[in-house]
């Protein structure tokens, strides 16, 4: 007998089956024969990939409250990066969903673009080696930059930058800063926290790091380098220290009658730090050293977390009926 090479396309109605791995299934509807078939399944709930502790205890609990609401941020950052190593407080720091309530722990972000000028450092140090070490000899962002066109993360290595309400930067001070010293009307993408209060951001930043790392990271400040610190004189003399030949030859390429030789790529920088200093004072007082690094937990990563609300920032922290 033969069979058709295309059969009858017809309609098979629910039922339900066992699958090879033993997991009762409900089919509700597919179609057999000529055609795409369709299929849904009941599944069950994805899980929230966390440290595992089905029990947290009323002391790891005040452990908790102590650490979210210590008022000094220094300390604050001290005592969640010892807390972060220890699965028992990191899974109440992932446990945003598993708090009972689905909604108290939504940080919401989007993306933007904004002028380098209207953003603002929230930390008081802006390194100038770190700002003009990069960019001074690898210069193919220079043209894009120096013709104010929009710098995104495929720019910086992969990483965009952090911002806050759309004014303040979070996380990517000396990427910002590198395109301001070249040319402050450039165009900078970043994702955008909804959090009105910098130091706020800074605080459920850190912990988003804590819970999806198990550490917080400390950056490096080079002593004497910072341009809100810095003598103007002995920024204009530091400068050249940083430029490579094709760093200015790109100058020269992109506007020959603004740019004719290294006194004005340097004159042009040095205007630009000063307006900087000016026009983007630091919003807080916090050192480099204190602030997120997104990087090592990846930016798209976290936000998604924050978004979804597995990051626990606010109380409860747990449900009352697991406490022990």
């Amino acid at each position: 007998m033969r069979l058709r090479r295309h059969p009858i396309r017809h309609q098979v109605k629910q039922h339900t089956r066992i699958t090879p791995k033993g997991r009762r299934v409900t089919v509700k509807r597919h179609y057999r024969g000529k055609g795409q078939r369709q299929s849904a399944f009941r599944r069950p709930p994805v899980k929230v990939t966390m440290p595992k502790n089905k029990n947290h205890s009323k002391k790891t609990l005040k452990t908790v409250e102590d650490i979210l609401n210590e008022p000094r941020y220094e300390e604050f950052v001290k005592k969640l990066g010892i807390a972060a190593k220890d699965p028992k407080l990191r899974a109440v720091f992932y446990g945003g969903l598993l708090d009972g309530e689905l909604m108290d722990d939504l940080v919401q972000h989007d993306e933007i673009i904004r002028m380098g000028r209207n953003l603002k450092p929230i930390q008081y140090e802006i390194d100038l080696e770190s700002s003009l070490k990069w960019v001074g000899k690898n210069v193919e962002n220079v043209p894009l930059i120096l013709k104010g066109g929009t710098l995104g993360s495929k720019h910086f290595g992969g990483n965009p930058i952090v911002t806050g309400t759309g004014s303040y930067l979070i996380d990517g001070h000396h990427r910002w800063s590198q395109v301001y010293m070249i040319n402050p009307e450039a165009r900078i993408e970043a994702i955008n926290l909804h959090i009105d209060n910098p130091k706020n951001a800074l605080r459920k930043s850190q912990i988003a790091i804590a819970a999806m790392s198990g550490e917080v990271p400390v950056g490096k400040v080079q002593p004497g380098k910072n341009i809100y610190r810095m003598k103007a004189s002995e920024i204009k003399r530091t400068i050249p220290k940083y430029l490579s030949k094709d760093f200015y030859n790109a100058f020269y390429k992109t506007d020959a009658t603004r740019f004719r030789d290294e006194t004005d790529v340097v004159n042009h920088i040095y205007k630009n730090i000063m307006m900087m200093r000016r026009q983007n004072p630091p919003r807080t007082d916090i050192g480099r050293e204190l602030m997120p690094q997104y990087g090592t937990v990846g930016v798209s990563k976290a936000m998604k977390a924050l978004a979804s609300g597995k990051i626990n920032i606010k109380p409860p922290y747990m449900k009352k009926r697991n406490y022990v």
